[in-house]
Order: structure tokens, then C-alpha cells, then sequence
């Protein structure tokens, strides 16, 4: 199974690693965002969420088709989408990962 990995605060305690199965959508959210949505991760998590990525804006299909191509065409099974504690980005572009929430 192949997953992404996203880490908002810089330290390590806020991250997420996302089966692809669960991913339903990226969205062009605005000017300078694109949010990953994806659907339940378990019984302790029962609700859908997203994940906000910050992106130089004029940027945001870059992005998307980044992602896309790394869950689709790519060959690792473990992604990192955006690592803010390494600087670690699928596109460089991405200048943080914004927030994880569940909605």
C-alpha cells in the first residue's frame, strides 16, 4: 500500500501519513493553496478532513499534477507531500504544509 506524509509545525508532532485509498481529491483552493482531501482513517478518526498546502501562487496546478503523479506514477510506496520539519517538499513550490484537520 502506498501512503503520503504531510508534518505542519516544524517539530515533528504534527503529521499525517495518508493511505491513497483514502485520498478522494485535490483541490485548487484559492490563490496560493491547494487542499488534499481525503475520506475516514478509522474508528478513532470517523470524519472525512483535509490537508492545506501552501504555494507560491500561479502555482497550484504544478502542484496538483505533482501529487497526482506521485501517487499514480510514482514508485515508492512511502511519498512525503511536505515536510516542513526537513524542508521536504513534492514540488518546490510548496512553501508549507498549512494545516491537517478533519472536518
Amino acid at each position: 500500500m502506498k501512503y503520503l506524509y504531510f508534518e505542519t509545525d516544524g517539530d515533528e508532532t504534527s503529521g499525517a501519513c495518508i493511505p491513497i485509498s483514502s485520498v478522494v481529491g485535490v483541490d485548487v483552493a484559492g490563490a496560493g493553496a491547494v487542499d488534499v482531501w481525503f475520506n475516514s482513517l478509522g474508528e478513532a478518526n470517523a470524519n472525512d478532513g483535509k490537508i492545506v498546502l501552501n504555494v507560491t501562487s500561479g502555482t497550484e496546478k504544478a502542484v496538483s499534477e505533482a501529487i497526482a503523479k506521485a501517487i499514480y506514477q510514482g514508485a515508492e510506496n512511502f511519498v512525503t507531500i511536505a515536510d516542513d520539519t526537513n524542508s521536504e517538499y513534492i514540488h518546490s513550490s510548496i512553501t508549507s504544509c498549512g494545516a491537517i484537520a478533519l472536518t
